[in-house]
């Protein structure tokens, strides 16, 4: 685990973070992939601030510099991105699946399962960046996974989490995940649900509800093979981000 990158994640995803602190946050994820040859002007232009704000940013990080920060960043990636690989090469993808099935039980559809997640994957390769919004709990459990797939290459982060559900203040490029195990939090939240699929071109609904419509080629709904959050529900999620992590280390960053 980076522990900066958890950091940086809690950083966004706490709602009393001010805006720069926040826009500053999100810069340095959306340009991870090119954090190293980053100048300090370049994140204040984009986060709009100056370099001394830049500077208090890192100092309140731990660290003396944006350059000391960079260095930490460019060298935790290698190792982190490293062990990463390793860890995905020696998955036992069989073996995962049967702890899926385990959990969920006789209604686990494999094949229905695998094919969700090639889409999703799919989508998700194809986006720019993916900001995940959604029920608190569920949210919380995928950091993990955001984590890890910042070090493979795709920009993941959370919007703050707040009582209702509200929009992410991104343009229409972003995709969004939005999780909601029982789909209670879209019922709440009828109208800012709807403009959400308006404004955002490419949107995927982790549900366990199967009332909803099967989406389009950009509008998604990832149905969850359990319809509770209870404890057996939340350990199956956590093994399906697992797989999703899994199937997109192979299917998009080892061939490269």
């Amino acid at each position: 685990m980076n522990t900066l990158i958890s950091i940086l994640l809690a950083i966004l995803n706490n709602p009393v973070t001010d805006n720069t602190s926040r826009e500053i946050t999100r810069q340095i994820l959306i340009h991870y992939r090119d954090f190293p040859a980053l100048k300090a002007q370049e994140l204040a232009e984009y986060s709009f601030c100056n370099t001394s704000t830049i500077n208090r940013y890192c100092k309140n990080l731990g660290f003396r510099s944006f350059n000391e920060l960079k260095t930490y960043l460019s060298t935790n990636h290698d190792i982190r991105r490293a062990q990463i690989s390793h860890h995905m090469e020696i998955v036992d993808e069989e073996k995962l699946l049967a702890n899926i099935a385990y959990l969920i039980g006789p209604s686990f559809d494999r094949d229905e399962f695998i094919e969700e997640c090639e889409k999703l994957n799919r989508m998700i390769d194809e986006a720019p960046r993916i900001v995940i919004i959604g029920a608190v709990f569920p949210e919380a459990i995928t950091l993990h996974y955001q984590e890890d797939m910042i070090e493979l290459g795709k920009c993941f982060y959370t919007a703050p989490v707040v009582r209702r559900l509200e929009l992410p203040n991104e343009d229409s490029s972003a995709m969004i995940v939005m999780i909601s195990f029982t789909g209670r939090l879209i019922d709440y939240c009828r109208n800012e649900f709807d403009e959400l699929q308006d404004r955002f071109s490419r949107t995927v609904v982790m549900t366990g509800r199967d009332s909803f419509p099967a989406g389009t080629d950009q509008h998604m709904i990832f149905h969850l093979p359990f319809a509770g959050d209870d404890e057996a529900s939340n350990t199956a999620f956590v093994e399906i981000m697992r797989y999703l992590k899994y199937r997109y280390y192979i299917d998009y960053v080892s061939k490269q």
